[in-house]
């Protein structure tokens, strides 16, 4: 599968409301969006502890509220080493509150700027190129240092001079076989972030695998309503995912919850598990799946207050990539997974749409990471100085 097309790579193209101008919301809608936060106790023991409000998985000002806070703080994945493994190289996409464009330059030096022309805005890159950037709208070039090199027709603009019209850098990690960007000032990266999940990726293997393609769903529902499912610690497995149920030890299933991440491993019971399952999870909206030979890697973001995009994205060890018929039986089962996932995510959304469901309550005994994702999001939709 390519990765240069919309929803088959980085550069889906896709579209959001901007960030959030808190100065325009108005003092009365303000204080009914601080209650709606302050409904979630972050303090309270998990046995009697609630889940956020459902106005937290369905408004528009919460929405615009997470543009603001969560995902201006944390890194995202946005690109694969590979598409930018020679110099000369670029790849560059939009996601929610970001357009990113990341370069190979002609010194080997990876960097990520804003993928913005600074003349009207325009996003200059969606796929992946070579060679210089330029803007399809008024043919301003740039480097891949990010330096404009011509400006067509633009005699007179004296901010043309030196690199005051240069694109803005983003801060940019590497994680395996994984390009990540985040706006300035650049949060922890994976390893520093989430040492515990890292290193068990690393142990398992992150090196020296072969991206197989990706597949990738628009989902009905609020992208929180996705990671709860994924961290509800196999809670919903035995009930919903039949064919993954009977690939699982699921008595061997085991969470653990870190700082901004999580870790859930189970024993595995065919070929394609191998030895077992390792589930890692980084807030807010990372999810790395290893199964023996296959690492399959999980993202998803918000397109809307009630929808998501997910994608996901294979690879297989070399050995296991020259099984056809195991890469044929390894991705469908992942698909089905998916399936079953979707049409359960877009059931709950329907539900908290509803005005029968307000909050409830946690599953002690496998829910703590859901709970450790909740407190994180209350902290980061708190802000700095509050809401």
């Amino acid at each position: 599968m390519g990765s240069s097309e919309d929803g088959e790579g980085p550069a889906d193209g896709s579209t959001s409301p901007g960030l959030c101008n808190c100065d325009n919301v108005t003092d009365e809608v303000m204080q009914t969006l601080t209650n709606l936060l302050a409904a979630f106790d972050p303090t309270a023991p998990l046995g009697r502890a609630e889940t956020p409000p459902a106005g937290w998985y369905t408004r528009d000002d919460v929405h615009a509220r997470e543009l603001a806070t969560v995902w201006r703080r944390c890194y995202r994945v946005v690109a694969r080493l590979g598409e930018v493994a020679s110099a000369g190289r670029f790849v560059g996409g939009s996601r929610p509150g970001l357009s990113w464009l990341v370069t190979r330059g002609e010194d080997g030096a990876l960097r990520a700027f804003h993928n913005t022309c600074r003349h009207k805005g325009t996003v200059l890159v969606e796929g992946v190129g070579e060679g210089a950037v330029t803007c399809p709208y008024h043919g301003w070039r740039y480097a891949l240092d990010g330096a404009l090199r011509s400006a067509p027709r633009a005699a007179g603009i004296e901010a043309l001079a030196g690199r005051r019209l240069a694109l803005p850098p983003l801060a940019l990690s590497t994680w395996g076989p994984l390009v990540l960007v985040a706006p300035e000032p650049a949060p922890p990266p994976p390893d520093v972030a989430a040492p515990e999940v890292h290193a068990a990726f690393v142990a398992a293997g992150m090196d020296g695998l072969v991206h197989w393609g990706r597949h990738s769903w628009d989902v009905a529902c609020n992208w929180k309503v996705f990671v709860d499912n994924y961290l509800d610690g196999g809670y919903h497995v035995a009930i919903a995912h039949p064919g993954l149920a009977g690939q699982l030890d699921l008595d061997a299933y085991e969470t653990r919850v870190y700082a901004r991440s999580s870790l859930q491993t189970a024993g595995g019971a065919d070929a394609r598990i191998g030895g077992g399952a390792l589930y890692g999870w980084l807030y807010p909206n990372i999810m790395l799946n290893r199964y023996g030979p296959v690492l399959d890697v999980n993202v998803v973001y918000p397109t809307g207050p009630r929808t998501c995009r997910v994608l996901f994205d294979y690879w297989f060890t070399p050995d296991a990539l020259a099984d056809e018929a195991f890469v044929a039986a390894s991705v469908a089962s992942s698909v089905a997974t998916q399936e079953e996932d979707v049409a359960l995510c877009e059931r709950v959304q329907r539900g908290l749409e509803g005005s029968g469901y307000e909050r409830g309550p946690y599953a002690p005994r496998v829910e703590a990471a859901m709970h450790a994702f909740h407190k994180l999001l209350a902290a980061d939709l708190a802000g700095d100085d509050g809401v």
